[in-house]
């Protein structure tokens, strides 16, 4: 597991490394959406198919060397009856899972409680949440949240930004590399896709809106 998990890690890295030097600055910002997705899907594929120079670069065998401890035979035969049998990396793994989803479950709850707590405006094809003393917008599937601090002058252009991040359904982008921080946490790959998309997200949006000004 722990050799399947590393190859993920290294492939994630090579695939962002790809997307860093060669990609991100080009402009075909949908085509960079997908290959950001698909990369992170394909890096959890190629550990599972037989590529012998992957085999040979990460080993399947792994030597720990630890201090040598003398204990009497009584305290060891004490002591195995109850910690030899507890897998500490499972405990750790599973602990890691638990606090992100805990984590991922607060945020989602403050999203459904910003609905249900304010006023919504019902749109043509979407709802509009006003968050009063408050100067941030985003969006969420078919909710775009808009502060009422945001100047009168800025809010539809802003309005127009985010409708575009609800129809092309990048909230499930979001959700999916959420999901992959919930169970594969230590991995700092994630988190650097994550940040990939999102900005890639705001050059999709910059570039429609940015298009339907100038033919207005």
């Amino acid at each position: 597991m722990i050799n399947y998990i590393i190859q993920v890690v290294l492939f994630q890295a090579l695939f962002v490394a790809v997307y860093d030097f060669f990609l991100s600055k080009e402009t075909f910002f949908t085509k960079n959406r997908w290959y950001l997705l698909s990369t992170a899907v394909v890096s959890f594929i190629l550990p599972l198919l037989k590529m012998p120079t992957i085999e040979k670069a990460v080993s399947n065998e792994y030597t720990i060397l630890l201090p040598e401890i003398v204990l009497s035979p009584q305290r060891v035969i004490e002591k195995a009856v109850w910690y030899q049998s507890i897998n500490y990396m499972d405990v750790l793994f599973w602990s890691g899972c638990l606090v992100f989803l805990v984590v991922f479950a607060v945020k989602l709850l403050r999203i459904i409680r910003l609905i249900f707590k304010h006023e919504i405006e019902r749109r043509l094809t979407y709802k509009l949440v006003l968050l009063p003393k408050n100067a941030k917008a985003f969006s969420f599937f078919n909710y775009i949240f808009l502060g009422k601090g945001i100047p009168l002058d800025k809010q539809e252009k802003i309005i127009q930004h985010e409708l575009v991040h609800s129809k092309q359904k990048h909230t499930i982008d979001l959700l999916f590399f959420e999901f992959l921080r919930i169970f594969m946490w230590f991995n700092p790959m994630v988190y650097v896709y994550q940040n990939r998309i999102s900005l890639v997200h705001e050059y999709i949006s910059d570039e429609v809106v940015s298009k339907t000004t100038l033919k207005e």
